[in-house]
């Protein structure tokens, strides 16, 4: 099924002119080329522009953790200022005997300072041991709230501590962000300290820092052409900054968004640590507390601009491939058009009214080919003209075998091998037989003389074996062999050519042949011996009815009409060396000869 489709579609474009199939392969090399090209670049442009989002959500996360990390020392810086006072030291070391009073003077003042310090500060308070409680309000706790009962939960706290998200406890009702902070003293002495982990706590502060203005920080180099959030969460993954974690449950929930968190290293990368169906969740540790600061990239607005973007490379590639099918067209046109003004000239030669030759203005292949029918038609009618003029018997002789050689049959068979190899888009093909069909003729006719080097008379026949090879198909190999010096030596010309001839109609036109000889083959030996110049050429055909050879030396008609061309040869070396020998040796399919003696001199 799959071979007879390829037979349909091959034999579909291969009887379509040559502009048509230039026009169907440049525009299938067009739409895989604009295939591949919108592939590549959307692979390249959505890399590179997910790479761009997140360096630049990696840049914003880096500047929300270091304007934390600054709110974070001067918190800290503020605390120990204010527990070095002394009025917080007597309150934490001794503040048993000031029970009586909700909110002493002293200690409210430092809460005032401590509270103006920093703008993000909501409000601050403290909770001894015993459950006293210090605050900036003289009645400011609201009736349902006992601040003994805030921490309460959180009775065990002995560091640092950032409490999730909740309602002020005092009137103004304010979101806010308890950060709890124990004290100590410091023995020995009466300084007051932050706790450290695993030492007994006097009292604790509470800091409660507003939600709106702390969420506002966390927005901070936000971009309006992605959606992004920004919150932390603790070491276990709990919501610290979230005014609403319903808005979030789908993240804080999800089960590889609390192993990311849980599972984060102690050190401040940031790292992908969920990619969620909607969201891409990023994490990076902040160098306090065990918080992580949580970045969720929502990945429909990164789709939105892909998609955006996807389109425009779709479109792009769509004209870019408009205009390369208009300009293939343009193109097979102009390479066409000489091809066709040449099939024009080949068949006015066909019809004999090529009166004036063709000239094209660039010298391309097709520039060239053109030149050398030319050169041909020129060449022929020179010499047919030539050819008329000659009337002596030794030129009449050299007549019928060039009339031979430059039979019309011959040209014009050549010349339709060219058009079909030419037709079939076979330029190199063409251009071969084309160089073999000028040697044959420019050697052939030698511009008049007589004598030949052998180097060029070999050659002769070299390319007439290789046009019959186009022609027959017979795939004819030819070895040439020439001692010493020979190869300048200049003999009488023609001579191998008809020999050669005779080899494949006759040695080689029996169907049997191919049964006993795998390869065809002819060769041509010029050697010295005694004064004389000895030439052979062998083949391995069918063999040679030697009785008619020899009869055909002195026979202009010999008997069936064969071995014609070995009389003319015999006769024009007779007629131009005086004397001349032509013998025969024959072993069928295996090595036949043809043996010529001349003299050296």
């Amino acid at each position: 099924m799959i071979k007879r489709l390829k037979e349909t579609v091959f034999k579909f474009i291969g009887d379509k002119k040559i502009a048509s199939k230039i026009r169907i392969c440049m525009f299938s090399i067009d739409i895989m080329l604009t295939i591949f090209i919108c592939i590549f670049t959307r692979g390249y442009f959505n890399k590179l522009y997910y790479q761009e989002v997140e360096m630049q959500m990696q840049d914003t996360m880096n500047v929300i953790s270091e304007s934390l990390n600054n709110l974070y020392d001067t918190l800290i810086t503020n605390v120990n200022s204010f527990a070095s006072t002394p009025a917080i030291q007597r309150v934490v070391i001794s503040g048993r005997e000031e029970n009586s009073y909700l909110n002493p003077e002293g200690v409210q003042v430092q809460l005032i300072n401590l509270l103006s310090s920093n703008s993000m500060i909501e409000s601050v308070f403290m909770v001894n041991r015993d459950g006293t409680c210090h605050t900036v309000y003289a009645y400011g706790v609201r009736p349902e709230k006992n601040l003994s009962d805030f921490l309460s939960d959180y009775g065990t706290i002995d560091e640092i501590t950032w409490l999730p998200a909740c309602q002020s406890p005092f009137l103004q009702q304010q979101d806010v962000i308890p950060i709890v902070i124990p004290l100590s003293t410091l023995i020995p002495g009466d300084n007051v300290v932050i706790t450290a982990k695993g030492e007994e706590v006097a009292t604790r502060l509470v800091v409660l820092l507003n939600l709106q203005k702390f969420q506002s920080r966390l927005s901070l180099s936000n971009a309006n052409y992605f959606e992004r959030s920004y919150f932390v969460v603790n070491s276990m993954g709990n919501n610290i900054s979230l005014k609403n974690p319903l808005s979030m449950s789908m993240v804080l929930e999800n089960k590889g968004f609390i192993k990311g968190v849980r599972g984060n290293h102690k050190d401040t990368q940031i790292r992908q640590i969920a990619d969620l169906t909607d969201n891409a969740v990023y994490s990076q540790m902040l160098p306090f507390s065990d918080l992580q600061l949580i970045s969720v990239l929502s990945k429909e607005s990164l789709n939105r601009k892909i998609a955006a973007m996807n389109q425009f490379i779709v479109l792009m590639g769509g004209a870019g491939l408009i205009f390369s099918v208009a300009f293939s067209a343009v193109l097979s046109k102009f390479i066409t058009s000489p091809l066709e003004r040449l099939m024009e000239s080949i068949r006015q030669i066909q019809e004999n009214h090529y009166d004036e030759p063709y000239k094209t203005k660039y010298k391309d292949e097709i520039g060239q080919l053109n030149a050398a029918v030319n050169s041909m038609y020129s060449t022929i009618q020179s010499q047919i003209s030539q050819i008329k003029e000659d009337e002596h018997e030794k030129y009449q002789l050299e007549i019928q075998v060039l009339a031979e050689q430059i039979n019309p049959h011959l040209l014009y068979n050549t010349l339709e091998g060219i058009n079909l190899e030419v037709l079939n888009n076979h330029t190199l093909v063409a251009s071969s037989m084309i160089n073999n069909l000028g040697t044959f003729m420019r050697i052939g006719l030698n511009y008049g003389d007589e004598l030949i080097m052998i180097r060029n008379e070999i050659a002769h026949v070299k390319a007439y074996i290789n046009i019959m090879n186009h022609r027959t198909n017979k795939s004819i190999s030819f070895q040439s062999y020439v001692e010493g010096d020979l190869m300048e030596y200049r003999i009488l010309k023609l001579i191998l050519q008809p020999l050669a001839e005779n080899s494949i109609k006759h040695g080689f036109q029996d169907e049997r042949w191919g049964e006993a000889v795998c390869i065809p083959s002819i060769d041509v030996r010029f050697y010295r011996k005694e004064g004389w110049i000895y030439i052979e050429v062998i083949d391995n055909g069918c063999g040679i009815d030697i009785d008619k050879a020899y009869d055909s030396l002195y026979h202009k008609d010999p008997a069936g009409g064969q071995h014609i061309g070995l009389h003319n040869v015999f006769t024009r070396l007779k007629i131009y060396y005086g004397e001349a020998e032509m013998n025969f040796q024959t072993i069928p399919y295996f090595q036949n000869s043809v043996v010529i003696r001349i003299p050296e001199k």
